[in-house]
C-alpha cells in the first residue's frame, strides 16, 4: 500500500490550536487569581468575627450594659472621702475649729479679745460621707429604662447579625451562580465547537458549503466571548463575597459547597403572624416602645419625693490628717420634695406622652412593612419555583430541538443557520435556568431574613 502524503496543518485546524490556547490562558489565569475556597458554615463564622458592623455593634451593646451599671449605682449606697486644710482668724470660724478639734480651753474665756482678735488656727480636716437612697422613684425607673436600653441592643446587635449572614449568603449564591454561568459557557462552547466540526467535515465532503463554516466560526467566537464574561462576573462575584466576610483590600473567597437547605416556606399566615416574635429588630423595638410607656411614669415620679439616709464621719487635727485632735459624726434622714417648678414637669410629661405616641405609630409603622416584606419575598418564592419549573421544561425542549435540527443538518435537511438558531435558543435557556435557580435560592433566603429566622439557620442554637 502508497503511504498516505504528509498533510500540513489545516488554517482551522491551526484556528482550534489557537482557540485553546486562549481558553488555557483564560481559564489558567482565573484559578491563578481565583480565592481561598471556603464552605458556607465557614464564610459566615469569618464573617461575624471580622464584620466591622458586627463589631461596632458589639461595642454599642457594651456600653449599654454599661449604662444599665451605671443607672443602677443610682440606688446604691454612695461613699466619698474629703479631705481639706483650713486656716483662718475669722472669730467665728476659729471658735469653731477649736471645739472641733477640741482645743477650747478656760483661758479663752478669760479675755475677750482671745474672741474679738483671735490668732489664725490650722485644722485638717477629713470626712467620710455614706449617702443611700430609700425612697426614689425616679432612679428605680431609670434602672428600668437602662435594662430595657441593653436588652433591646442587644437584640440589635443580633439583628446585626443576621444581616451580615444574610449578605454573605447573598453573596455566596452568585458565586455559585456565577459557576453555574461557567459551566453553561462551556457547554455552549462545546457545542459551537462541534457544529463548526461538523459543518468543516461537510464542507470538505462537497456536502456542505464554505459560508456554513463560517459562521460556525462566528457563533465559536461568540461562545468564548460569553466564557471570559462569565469568568469575569465570577471574579466579580467572588470578591463581593471576601467584602461580605470582611476580608482585607479586596480579597476573593470562592464557594467550595453548596449552602445548606434553607427550611420550607410553610403558609404566608403562619410566616406574618410569627414575624413579631421573630424578628429581632423588632423585638427591639417592642422593648423601646415599652421604655416610652416608663418615660411618661417617670416623668410623674417628679411630683413625688425623695427620701434618704446619710451619715457623716469627720476628723479633725490642727497638725496633720494623721494627727487627729477629734473624731465626730453624724447621722440623719432627707427629704427632697420639689413642690413647684414653674410648670416645668406638666412640660416634661406631655413632652414624653408625644414621644410615647410617636414611638407607637413608629412601630406599628414597622410591624406592617415587616409583615409587607415577609408577603413580598413569601410572592418572589412562588413565583420563582413556577419559573423554575418552566425553565427546566424549555431546556429539555430546547435540547430536543438542537437534537433534532442537528440530525437533520448532518443529513443535509436544514440550514446551518438553522441549527445556530436553536443552538441559540438552547443556550438562552441553559442561562434562563440557572438564573431562576439562583432567584429561587435568593428568594426564600430573603424570605428567612424577612420572618427573622436566617440567623437561627445559619447558626443553630444561637
Amino acid at each position: 500500500m502508497m503511504g498516505r502524503p504528509e498533510q500540513s496543518l489545516h488554517p482551522t485546524s491551526l484556528f482550534h490550536v489557537a482557540i485553546l490556547l486562549l481558553a488555557w490562558s483564560v481559564i489558567g489565569s482565573s484559578n491563578a487569581f481565583g480565592g481561598d475556597a471556603v464552605d458556607f458554615p465557614g464564610a459566615v463564622e469569618r464573617a461575624l468575627r471580622n464584620n466591622a458592623a458586627v463589631s461596632a455593634a458589639g461595642y454599642e451593646w457594651t456600653s449599654a450594659q454599661k449604662g444599665a451599671e451605671d443607672a443602677r449605682g443610682d440606688y446604691l449606697p454612695n461613699l466619698s472621702l474629703e479631705g481639706r486644710f483650713v486656716r483662718t482668724s475669722v472669730p467665728a470660724e476659729v471658735f469653731a475649729l477649736k471645739l472641733n478639734q477640741k482645743r477650747l480651753l478656760d483661758s479663752d474665756f478669760s479675755d475677750v479679745s482671745n474672741f474679738n482678735e483671735p490668732s489664725p488656727v490650722n485644722d485638717f480636716i477629713t470626712l467620710f460621707k455614706l449617702e443611700q437612697p430609700i425612697f426614689a422613684p425616679r432612679a428605680y425607673h431609670g434602672i428600668k429604662m437602662a435594662n430595657r436600653e441593653a436588652e433591646a441592643t442587644g437584640f440589635d446587635v443580633s439583628r446585626k447579625k443576621e444581616e451580615a449572614v444574610f449578605r454573605v449568603l447573598t453573596a455566596y449564591l452568585r458565586v455559585l451562580t456565577a459557576k453555574e454561568y461557567i459551566r453553561v459557557a462551556e457547554q455552549g462552547l462545546s457545542d459551537a465547537r462541534e457544529n463548526l466540526r461538523i459543518a468543516e467535515v461537510m464542507e470538505k465532503a462537497g456536502m456542505g458549503r464554505i459560508s456554513d463554516v463560517l459562521r460556525g466560526k462566528v457563533f465559536l467566537a461568540t461562545a468564548e466571548s460569553g466564557k471570559v464574561t462569565a469568568e469575569s462576573r465570577l471574579a466579580l462575584a467572588q470578591a463581593a463575597l471576601g467584602l461580605a466576610m470582611g476580608e482585607h483590600k479586596g480579597a476573593r473567597m470562592d464557594a467550595s459547597a453548596p449552602v445548606p437547605s434553607l427550611p420550607e416556606s410553610g403558609t404566608l399566615e403562619e410566616r406574618i403572624a410569627a414575624v413579631g416574635a421573630n424578628r429581632l429588630d423588632l423585638r427591639a423595638f417592642s422593648l423601646r416602645l415599652e421604655n416610652a410607656d416608663t418615660n411618661v411614669t417617670l416623668r410623674k415620679s417628679d411630683y413625688l419625693p425623695t427620701v434618704g439616709v446619710m451619715g457623716t464621719y469627720r476628723i479633725d487635727g490642727q497638725d496633720g490628717t494623721f494627727s487627729p485632735d477629734n473624731h465626730t459624726w453624724n447621722i440623719g434622714v432627707g427629704l427632697t420634695w420639689n413642690l413647684f417648678d414653674g410648670l416645668s414637669r406638666e412640660a416634661e410629661v406631655g413632652k414624653a406622652s408625644a414621644e410615647r405616641g410617636k414611638v407607637r405609630e413608629y412601630y406599628r409603622g414597622a410591624e406592617d412593612f415587616a409583615a409587607f416584606e415577609v408577603t413580598r419575598a413569601y410572592l418572589a418564592v412562588e413565583e420563582s419555583s413556577r419559573r423554575v419549573e418552566i425553565a427546566r421544561a424549555a431546556v429539555a425542549a430546547a435540547e430536543e430541538g438542537t437534537r433534532l435540527v442537528k440530525a437533520r443538518y448532518e443529513n443535509q435537511l436544514e440550514r446551518m443557520i438553522d441549527l445556530l438558531d436553536v443552538q441559540t435558543a438552547q443556550n438562552a435557556a441553559r442561562a434562563d435556568l440557572v438564573r431562576a435557580e439562583n432567584d429561587l435560592l435568593q428568594s426564600r433566603a430573603q424570605l428567612e431574613y424577612a420572618s427573622g429566622g436566617l440567623l437561627s439557620w445559619a447558626l443553630p442554637g444561637s
